[in-house]
């Protein structure tokens, strides 16, 4: 089944306010004006956009309802609100929790004195500067502070980066694109004279697509390296003030392959296809509901084992002659929609039986606050506690 899904769910004016109607409503050329002439007052606008899409921005910071289990989770707030998702989750299991920022000049105290068992993180994708933020912050609550957070920091660490997930699949020998990375501009250059033609570049940092190029001009490609050693690359209508420069990743390009979309949040396993639109997968919100081959959840698994990762969204190539390449690796991911996978039109996921080492298809709605009710989930069964 093929369905598409429109990710913008905008509130009415009366309940999400002006800024929330804009969203949808700003064109593009607007929003480039504006981020070139008036960053500070656009970065308010966008600060307003998010608090009146978020459901819970005026909801209590430390939870007062009953509890249902004997810890508290700290949730990590997000720049753009993403961490509504965790608030509704606990707010749905009964599990207590406080909000905090690290974006202070006091946020280790902010840490140490929270109460707090273990955290709850999405770090911000929307400008690379704040994603450095969480990653330095993060690697010494868990590194210096011994505080546990989840997804685990060796999820988070190649996050929205493109380079050090590629380095991470060479490591660990999991077949992938073949993929160039170069520092020096006159060895990316000189790589350039002599590949193959289509070729796909990607900026390091940059969601759905943002950044992704696919270059079918010799011309064309030699101009975009000699900009990412000199004033840099901006990605697709984001802010130009965060550019990309100093380096170049190319990569090789794969003809119309089909493109899966594998999950594994705990013990839970989703897939579906992610449909094509114009010349890319990501981003399309065209999804092909497509119960996913066995060969495809078994690869899936024994990535995730061998990363001991428990909160990950692997984004697979499938050729035309049947092989698999990984093409993303993200510890987390939008979600829309209550479900990630649809078998015969009835939403569930897959368990995978070791004893009878054999694939269980449960039906339900499990993808509830964009998966975070599995993760909250997750990481009570880490803490050694279940509702």
């Amino acid at each position: 089944m093929i369905e598409h899904t429109n990710n913008k769910k905008l509130s009415s004016l009366s309940q999400g306010g002006w800024a929330t109607h804009l969203k949808g409503s700003c064109p593009k050329l607007i929003k480039r004006f504006a981020w070139r002439w008036f960053p500070y007052k656009y970065d308010a606008f966008n600060r307003h956009k998010w608090r009146a899409m978020d459901p819970y921005a005026n909801i209590e910071e430390v939870s007062t309802y009953p509890a249902k289990v004997d810890v508290k989770l700290g949730i990590i707030k997000e720049f753009a609100h993403a961490h509504k998702d965790y608030v509704g989750a606990c707010r749905d299991l009964g599990v207590p929790y406080k909000i905090l920022d690290l974006s202070g000049p006091d946020w280790v105290e902010v840490v140490r004195n929270c109460d707090c068992d273990a955290f709850l993180v999405r770090p911000s994708c929307e400008l690379s500067v704040w994603k450095r933020m969480y990653d330095e912050r993060l690697r010494v609550m868990v590194e210096d502070m011994g505080k546990i957070i989840y997804p685990s920091y060796d999820e988070l660490w190649f996050y929205e980066s493109k380079r050090r997930m590629c380095y991470w699949l060479q490591a660990h020998e999991i077949p992938h694109p073949k993929t160039w990375i170069f520092y020096n501009c006159d060895n990316a250059t000189e790589f350039a004279q002599n590949v193959e033609f289509p070729i796909v570049f990607k900026t390091d940092f940059g969601s759905a697509a943002s950044g992704v190029r696919i270059f079918r001009s010799r011309r064309q490609l030699m101009r975009t390296i000699k900009r990412c050693f000199r004033r840099g690359v901006v990605r697709k209508d984001e802010d130009p003030r965060d550019r990309s420069w100093g380096s170049v990743l190319l990569q090789e390009y794969l003809p119309d392959p089909k493109e899966w979309r594998m999950i594994r949040i705990g013990d839970s396993y989703f897939g579906h296809q992610k449909l094509r639109k114009g010349e890319f997968h990501s981003g399309s919100r065209l999804y092909g509901w497509y119960d996913p081959p066995r060969e495809l959840l078994d690869f899936a698994r024994e990535i995730t084992e061998d990363g001991k990762f428990t909160s990950m969204c692997i984004d697979i190539l499938e050729t035309m002659n049947g092989n698999y390449y990984v093409n993303e690796l993200q510890s987390l991911f939008g979600a829309s929609q209550p479900h990630q996978m649809r078998v015969n039109n009835k939403p569930g996921r897959y368990v995978y039986d070791s004893q009878e080492e054999q694939w269980c298809y449960e039906e339900g709605e499990f993808n509830t606050n964009g998966s975070c009710n599995l993760r909250v989930e997750a990481l009570l069964e880490i803490l050694k506690c279940s509702i």
